[in-house]
């Protein structure tokens, strides 16, 4: 069977954000990505609030993948920041129902039950909550200063922090591999957070590093492709 990839964007983020990364995959690979409420081909519907409904909606786009013959076992499931827990979530459910995936890997995000709960953001003001959102490093700089863009990103924004903020912080425990990845000057995950992502998956879990801040990981999308290739036993020197 072929191995295939489902990604899931950070906060505020959509199918594009993995362009770069998902150009060569697609080379050697499928790639599942799934379009969230509020963003995309889906922009008259309203964003998903709670963690529970929009892991719930992303649960049946991947289970439409899975009823049409897809092979769970041959899943790489990847996500960052946000979408770190969401792809979590996700692994989860599939190892609930005893069919498990290939691997995760997650970055720029602590595992769920080292979630801080004195980080939330969404009930501030609108300048203080795009500040907090530049501090974190989370959007990029130029969607925050741009007056139009950031009024039609607002919603999403919220809606996406309410997601995150609405998680339940459950302990997660998997029996695929999980590769960790963080930037080194990360302010949302520290090096013993990072760590922690290691008990959470089953033998040959670890972590990984690249210089930089919180969206540092998605800087080279050559870096982070390579990582996911690593990951799903794929060797893309060969396919060129």
């Amino acid at each position: 069977m072929t191995v295939w990839f489902s990604v899931y964007p950070h906060l505020g983020g959509g199918r594009g954000t993995y362009l770069p990364v998902l150009r060569e995959l697609r080379r050697v690979a499928r790639c599942h990505v799934p379009t969230l409420p509020g963003r995309d081909g889906r922009y008259g519907e309203p964003a998903c609030r709670t963690f529970r409904a929009l892991t719930d909606d992303l649960w049946r786009q991947l289970r439409a993948e899975l009823d049409a013959g897809a092979d769970p076992d041959e899943l790489v499931l990847f996500g960052f920041s946000m979408g770190a827990l969401l792809a979590t979530e996700l692994a989860a459910r599939l190892a609930g129902q005893g069919s498990g995936c290939r691997a995760l890997v997650v970055a720029g995000s602590p595992p769920p039950h080292l979630l801080d709960a004195d980080r939330q953001i969404g009930h501030l003001p609108d300048d203080e909550f795009v500040a907090a959102l530049a501090e974190n490093g989370v959007s990029a700089p130029t969607m925050l200063s741009e007056a139009e863009l950031r009024k039609l990103m607002l919603p999403i924004w919220r809606a996406d922090c309410a997601v995150v903020e609405s998680h339940p912080r459950t302990h997660v425990r998997l029996h695929c591999p999980v590769l960790a990845l963080a930037g080194s000057d990360d302010p949302l995950v520290g090096a013993d957070r990072l760590a922690a992502w290691v008990p959470v998956g089953g033998p040959g879990s670890r972590v990984a590093t690249v210089p930089g801040g919180h969206a540092s990981v998605l800087a080279d999308p050559r870096v982070l492709r390579d990582l996911l290739a690593e990951a799903a036993g794929l060797d893309l020197e060969v396919s060129r």
